[in-house]
């Protein structure tokens, strides 16, 4: 995560409470029924960051049990980058099927992100994958 989730969250709470407050001090209805519906939004929103913090903490708790194979495990194929801005060793984040707009032989390709734990700055890579 490029962010701590919690401070997002945090974030959305403070924004649907200003809302709130603005909806309580308007006096057009349609102002109520715009900052109520941003209200909602914002609530949502943070909900949605609840539930991928919740996730990716029984996600760390599986791994941990050894329940699930460790999801940063890159395969010694595959050379970490090194950050452009710092030159530090790039840690790998998260791996997406490509869109099939090239197919070789068999081979599948997989986008792979990689963010330095010095500077936050994210990377990403074209990995070519054998299918099963």
């Amino acid at each position: 995560m490029l962010y701590s989730l919690s401070k997002q969250i945090a974030h959305c709470y403070f924004r649907a409470d200003e809302c709130k407050e603005l909806a309580a001090f308007s006096d057009s209805a349609a102002d109520r029924q715009f900052y109520f519906e941003r209200e909602q939004a914002w609530l949502a929103l943070a909900r949605g960051y609840e539930f991928q913090e919740r996730l990716d903490q029984m996600v760390k708790e599986l791994e941990g049990r050894g329940h699930l194979p460790p999801t940063k495990n890159v395969g010694t194929t595959l050379k970490l980058p090194h950050c452009p801005t710092c030159n530090v060793a790039m840690q790998f984040e998260a791996k997406r099927p490509a869109k099939r707009t090239f197919v070789e032989n068999g081979m599948s390709f997989e986008r792979t992100f990689f963010i330095c734990p010095n500077c936050q700055r994210l990377t990403d890579q074209l990995v070519a994958m054998p299918q099963s």
